[in-house]
């Protein structure tokens, strides 16, 4: 599964999540960089 797609199923079902989890352990478990990271949000919050 993409990475973008594994992180948009992460935030419907678990949409507190970034709030209670640093960004680099959701980063190391979906196997990117906590930069890499940071696109994938900003690209799917549609900025």
């Amino acid at each position: 599964m993409p990475h973008d797609k594994l992180h948009r199923f992460l935030d419907k079902r678990f949409p507190a999540l970034e709030a209670l989890v640093p960004q680099y352990h959701i980063a190391s478990y979906l196997g990117v960089t906590p930069t890499q990271l940071s696109r994938i949000r900003r690209k799917s919050s549609g900025r």
